[in-house]
């Protein structure tokens, strides 16, 4: 059973202190009392409290600079402070509160709401030190995660590197022996080698984005370079699911100031997601062109089952999709459409979806015309 809560009880006026001690002691609170707020600071220092109780006028200090020396000290500054006052100057209370002070009681005593401001103080402080405390552990969680991260970044990548590396080589050797069995299972160790390796990169992505805005590498690229460099990405997915991939790109030539390899990765994951939750053989359609305004849409449509509102809600959420059960029909950790968004949000872009069920998705990238420009037309060295 936890003990009672402490409270310290100041106040130079000797029949009031005794009276608010017995009220506190009959309530069950554990009290020590003091006559000055200098007195009370040196309790409080070497035993602490739950709960201070301090008039305000009083020789030595007074309320206003205990509080404000409670305030001022580290160990002590997150204890709740009742202030009691006989003065008529509503810049009392103001002060008071300005000090620090938690609330304030007005002389003479109204004895039954005393007990219920002692209750009340009580239970919001400990409330509040719930609060910093589950905030604290959420802090050092956060911190946790991102050495995580930071671990695996480099204890898995590397491995996997090798791995690959070396599954590619035992490939080519068995080609070379024509022995196709064998390149096949070196091709299975590839396949799962680089499967990991990018689902990797997606978790640390995701933790980068959780922590703020992820950081790009700007260089200049052109519409056809992103596209060709997101169905590379794409292609293993696309292939597994049997799906078509039609291109309407308008002004490929169109060069665009981004960090090519994570834009093509954005552009990538709304090909997988179309490629994945569409019927084998369907078409997907790859398009890019200016809107009226001047921004470059990268836009993904397909005629897959579409989703919900609430389906589409929970796709644009971290390690979500609409099914997240073992038995779900699609691999991975729904990180495709809420990466897809974070990578935008860093360009100073926009993720749009528009998906009806039944109907299919329509994903666009919409890049700001700031970024967009045409490309440079060189003159041929013997033009007139």
């Amino acid at each position: 059973m936890s003990s009672a809560p402490k409270v310290l009880l100041v106040d130079d006026d000797p029949i009031m202190r005794e009276l608010a001690y017995e009220k506190l002691q009959a309530a069950n609170y554990q009290v020590t009392a003091a006559e000055n707020g200098a007195e009370a600071l040196a309790i409080l220092k070497r035993d602490g409290a739950d709960l201070i109780i301090s008039d305000l006028e009083m020789p030595v200090m007074d309320g206003f600079e205990l509080t404000q020396a409670i305030r001022a000290d580290r160990s002590i500054a997150q204890i709740p402070v009742i202030v009691i006052t006989a003065s008529d100057h509503a810049d009392a209370v103001d002060r008071a509160f300005g000090a620090g002070a938690t609330s304030f009681l007005a002389k003479p005593i109204n004895w039954t709401l005393f007990n219920q401001a002692v209750k009340f103080v009580l239970r919001a402080s400990n409330d509040q030190r719930a609060l910093r405390q589950a905030r604290d552990q959420a802090e050092a969680g956060a911190k946790f995660k991102d050495g995580l991260m930071s671990i695996m970044s480099h204890e898995l990548r590397t491995p996997l590197n090798a791995i690959i590396g070396f599954g590619q080589l035992l490939g080519e050797r068995f080609v070379q022996q024509n022995d196709p069995l064998h390149k096949e299972y070196a091709d299975y160790i590839i396949d799962g080698g680089k499967r990991l390796l990018n689902t990797i990169s997606d978790m640390l992505l995701a933790s980068d984005a959780g922590s703020g805005p992820i950081e790009i590498a700007e260089a200049e690229a052109t519409v056809e370079d992103i596209v060709a460099a997101a169905k590379a990405i794409s292609a293993r997915v696309v292939a597994t699911a049997q799906t078509e991939i039609v291109e309407t790109i308008q002004d490929a030539d169109l060069v665009i100031n981004c960090d090519q390899p994570l834009l093509a990765r954005a552009l990538s994951k709304l090909i997988e997601n179309a490629a994945k939750f569409s019927p084998r053989g369907e078409k997907i359609t790859i398009g890019a062109g200016r809107t009226k305004n001047g921004d470059l849409a990268l836009l993904v449509k397909d005629n897959g089952s579409g989703m919900e509102p609430d389906q589409l809600k929970r796709a644009l959420a971290l390690f979500a999709q609409s099914d997240m059960s073992l038995k779900r029909s699609e691999q991975g950790l729904g990180l495709g459409l809420p990466l897809a968004g974070a990578i935008a949000s860093a360009h100073g872009a926009q993720l749009k979806i528009n998906s009806t069920s039944g109907s299919g998705t329509r994903a666009a990238i919409l890049l700001p015309a700031s970024r967009v420009r045409p490309p440079v037309v060189r003159r041929a060295k013997n033009a007139a």
